[in-house]
């Protein structure tokens, strides 16, 4: 197996390849009507876990596995329980098992949309009276039931509708997660970072550089893999490269549809003062992009293949900021934190 991408802070420096062409996918899924969530690809329900402290929240994407961020959520006070956070997903699901675990029967005289990467369907809902995870809390809210193939291990999707003003921080060196409200705080050196857009509320899109071609870069932490539109294809001149059968794989999403798409090494991606090299990325006409209304203009989706390789990143919904801290950065740069502390929540 192939290397992983890194981010490096020098535009000189190479990184390494991701997965070999003809790879099995699973892509990210979506709830809600606005941005979708993330699809996985595993099978049960965990159950609640008893101590936080002794889970690896986040863990980085390597050569063997991709790496997720997750954090520790409280249902109607009950839990914790294993949730996905997922930036590219608008409003939170919940996986069936957890719903029996409230005492909650799935409602499907009450659906909800669910819009992922590769279609919509209609799922049923559940109504909880709150839900918490780090500083921030919901209270009266309806959840969509994704069967539990969607979440792998894992008991739900953490969406962004409670992120507002908020910082999310994953650190995928010490394996851990912090969710604050208000804004990131300052590094003390500076952590290299891109100013973003935000999107159907809190969907960041950052200006991203491939080739000499400026790219929509959606940042999907609830996403496995890399995904380009066919205005992206095309404006890289990858045509030829999704025409090869040994390039074909299939995507799947949070819904029961699938879609095709083509394995296909990328150019260099620059992301302000940082760049990534040697990325693997799937091409096709992914019912997302129309979603997102980039269906026309070159856009990718970031993954957790690329997300995943840096030593922490930070998203800063206040000010609008997506900041990394690179591999092999100095231990002064790490950030200064308010209570509650570092990695625990909540």
């Amino acid at each position: 197996m192939s290397a992983l991408p890194s981010l490096v802070a020098s535009q000189w420096l190479l990184a390494a390849a991701t997965l070999a062409p003809g790879a099995a996918m699973a892509a990210p899924g979506a709830t809600g009507e606005e941005a979708p969530p993330a699809a996985e690809e595993a099978t049960e329900v965990a159950e609640p876990v008893a101590a936080p402290e002794d889970y690896a929240w986040v863990t980085p994407t390597t050569l063997d596995r991709i790496g997720r961020v997750m954090a520790p959520v409280y249902v109607n006070g009950k839990g914790p329980f294993r949730f996905i956070i997922d930036t590219g997903a608008s409003s939170s699901a919940i996986a069936p098992g957890v719903s029996a675990a409230l005492g909650l029967e799935p409602d499907e005289t009450q659906p909800m949309a669910l819009r992922g990467v590769t279609g919509a369907q209609q799922v049923p809902s559940i109504f909880v009276d709150s839900l918490e995870a780090g500083e921030i809390r919901m209270e009266g809210k309806r959840m969509p039931v994704i069967d539990a193939g969607v979440f792998a291990d894992a008991d739900g999707i953490l969406g962004v509708e409670g992120f507002e003003n908020a910082c999310l921080i994953a650190s995928f060196r010490d394996e851990s997660v912090s969710i604050l409200r208000g804004g990131c705080p300052m590094s003390r050196l500076g952590w290299p970072k891109v100013r973003a857009d935000m999107r159907f509320g809190r969907l960041m899109v950052v200006k991203a550089k491939i080739s000499r071609t400026w790219v929509h870069a959606i940042v999907d932490t609830g996403a496995e893999r890399s995904l380009g539109n066919r205005a992206l294809l095309e404006a890289l001149e990858l045509e030829q490269g999704a025409e090869d059968p040994t390039r074909a794989t299939q995507v799947f999403g949070a819904t029961e549809h699938t879609a095709d798409g083509s394995l296909i090494p990328a150019p260099r991606i620059y992301l302000g003062e940082v760049n990534v090299a040697d990325v693997y990325v799937t091409f096709g006409d992914f019912d997302v992009f129309r979603l997102w209304d980039l269906d026309s203009e070159p856009a990718i989706l970031l993954g957790m293949d690329v997300l995943g390789v840096v030593d922490a990143l930070m998203i800063d919904y206040r000010r609008g900021e997506l900041r990394f801290r690179l591999l092999g950065s100095s231990d002064s740069d790490k950030i200064e934190m308010r209570s509650p502390p570092f990695g625990r929540l909540p």
